[in-house]
């Protein structure tokens, strides 16, 4: 029952995000510093996007910067799945709708269910999971 709660509640928050979009857009894509990174931090979007997928964003990246700021083996890549260029990366994680993923070489940790039941409600319980997950491959 409660994934079919979880599963309902995404259905409805994915046709709200793609009612909406997001006004601030960096692309990571073509960061040096992401080659170089052990770690990469991936938050991928769509074209649309609603007020849930932009604060998943900023909380991703504000806990990337109080984290691990000045650490080279960690990237935050901002990824518009919806762009040609960026088709095979989101197929590589199997990407749908908006995402968070951290990968390191091969293997990687969807993390886009706890991320959006925590976003809004617990964005501190959230940035904490991101530092923990990410920790977690820097120490592999």
């Amino acid at each position: 029952m409660k994934k079919l709660s979880l599963i309902g509640v995404l259905s409805i928050f994915l046709a709200a995000c793609s009612q909406m979009t997001g006004s601030d857009r960096t692309d990571g894509s073509n960061d040096l510093s992401m080659n170089e990174a052990k770690v990469h931090v991936y938050y991928f979007h769509g074209k649309m996007r609603c007020v849930t997928c932009v604060t998943l964003q900023q909380v991703a990246q504000e806990a990337i910067m109080e984290n691990f700021a000045g650490n080279g083996d960690v990237a935050f890549i901002e990824v518009d799945f919806s762009e040609k260029a960026n088709e095979a990366l989101a197929e590589k994680y199997e990407i749908v709708f908006s995402s968070l993923v951290i990968a390191s070489g091969e293997e990687y940790k969807d993390i886009t269910d706890q991320s959006f039941a925590m976003v809004m409600g617990n964005p501190g319980g959230l940035k904490a999971l991101i530092a923990q997950e990410t920790n977690s491959f820097l120490n592999n």
